[in-house]
């Protein structure tokens, strides 16, 4: 995002939801309206939509309760999303708990970079999307 000086502005959104299939669209709104601010053309938009699902829900595998922190930072070229699990008492699992392969291949083909770790004490992913040259 650039200023009125020309100089390249970071945005930053937090967003918490509770852990919930039908909420998940929240995550993914506020991924493409980074996005769509920052420029990022309509197939890079998409990408980053399918990655925060796709982090979101491997993150959590099959919980029920519980709360998704995200965190959407955009700088320069690239937007990074990390997002934490929140499970109400249950202790941490290994990093990536509920990532198979199937969804790290899902993100391995949707974005740049992205990992696993834990994170606080909590389950917590990152991916990182950069801009292509396509137009908005």
């Amino acid at each position: 995002m650039s200023t009125a000086g020309g100089q390249t502005a970071t945005l930053a959104v937090d967003l918490s939801i509770p852990v919930q299939a039908d909420l998940v669209v929240l995550a993914r709104l506020t991924a493409a309206t980074v996005a769509g601010r920052a420029g990022f053309g309509v197939e890079d938009i998409e990408d980053l939509r399918l990655a925060v699902e796709e982090l979101c829900l491997s993150l959590v595998g099959g919980a029920k309760d519980g709360r998704l922190h995200l965190t959407y930072e955009c700088e320069g070229d690239a937007i990074t999303v990390a997002c934490r699990y929140e499970d109400a008492g249950t202790p941490a699992g290994p990093p990536g708990q509920g990532a198979d392969d199937l969804s790290l291949r899902i993100l391995d083909a949707l974005v740049d970079e992205h990992g696993r770790q834990i994170r606080d004490g909590h389950p917590s992913a990152w991916l990182c999307k950069r801009r292509s040259d396509q137009p908005a």
